[in-house]
This record gives C-alpha cells, structure tokens and sequence, in this order.
C-alpha cells in the first residue's frame, strides 16, 4: 500500500479550493474531496510497516496548528511546470506539527525525509500548461488568502493510484493535543 500523512482542510475550505478549477487548459484538477496538506510522503509499504507508522502516530504528542493558505506556486520550471498549488504560510506550530510526524514517521523505521518542507496543498496536475494562462492564473489568485483552519489532527492516507489520478482514502485520523 502506498501511504502519506497529512492535514484535512475543511470541508467548506476544500469546496473553495476547488472552485479555482478553471482557466488552465490541460490541468488535471484535484478533486475536492482529495486536497489535503502533505506532512510526510512515506511511499509503498507493507502491512507491517503500517502496523508500525500507525503505533508511532498513535502515540503523537503535538499540539494544533493554525493552518493559513495563500500565495499561488508551482512544481517545474519553464515548459516542464508539472503542478500548481497554494501555499501555507510556515507556522511555528505547523513546522513543530512537521517535525513531530518526522519523528513518528523516523521511530517507525522509515528513513529521514531529504527534501526540505514546503506546505501546500496541490491544486492541479499540468501536463505541457499554457504559460501565458498559468501566469494569468497565478496573478489572479496569488494575493487571495483563505480561510485559516487548526489543525486538530493528522490524518493517514493510502493512495490509489488510477488512469484518472490518483485517489486517497483516509486510513486513520489521529488527534493532536498536548
């Protein structure tokens, strides 16, 4: 099974995100209820190393975090811009909530994450965009804030992979708290 972890917007924040879903021809929009801030990719795994990831986030001592979207980003340079997303603004909290879940996540078994955290949460696939078109979209959107949220617990997630793209099922939803 392919596992990550991550934080759940609100229903009503999700509904908001995906309603950018427009302007971009050719980008594979996220669905509503799939959009979700990634913590931690963990990958392919077996039933016992998600016996263990689910011991270790069980035991997870963090408190909430506010969770604050703005600012419109992008995976790829140039003509290989491959994902658009909206940023979250790096928190204290949220980077101590990162940690906690590193640490779980390294108690587990799983090897240290390489790659530096960037929050987000993706809003679309592109395959070959139309840069005047994405570059319209980042600057009608890019100075719009949403909503904040907390964080009130982190949420395990298998990923199905598809012809239409991926699709993710909550595994298990952990509370945080002090």
């Amino acid at each position: 099974m392919r596992l990550f972890i991550g934080l759940e917007p609100p229903e009503p924040l999700r509904a908001e995100l995906a309603a950018l879903a427009i302007g971009l021809p050719g980008a594979r929009w996220v669905e509503a209820d799939n959009l979700h801030l990634t913590l931690r990719f963990i990958g392919d795994v077996n039933r016992a190393e998600a016996e263990d990831l689910d011991a270790e986030l069980a035991s997870l001592r963090a408190p909430p975090a506010p969770v604050r979207l703005q600012g419109i980003g992008t995976f790829g340079q140039g003509r290989r811009v491959h994902a658009v997303w909206v940023g979250a603004d790096k928190d204290p909290a949220l980077v101590r909530l990162h940690e906690a879940v590193e640490g779980a996540v390294m108690r587990a078994g799983f090897p240290k994450e390489t790659r530096k955290f960037l929050p987000h949460v993706t809003l679309a696939r592109l395959k070959n965009p139309d840069r005047a078109r994405l570059e319209g979209f980042i600057g009608a959107h890019n100075a719009r804030a949403f909503p904040p949220f907390t964080a009130e617990e982190v949420v395990l997630y298998q990923s199905h992979l598809t012809r239409d793209g991926a699709q993710y099922e909550v595994m298990e939803r952990y509370g945080l708290g002090s």
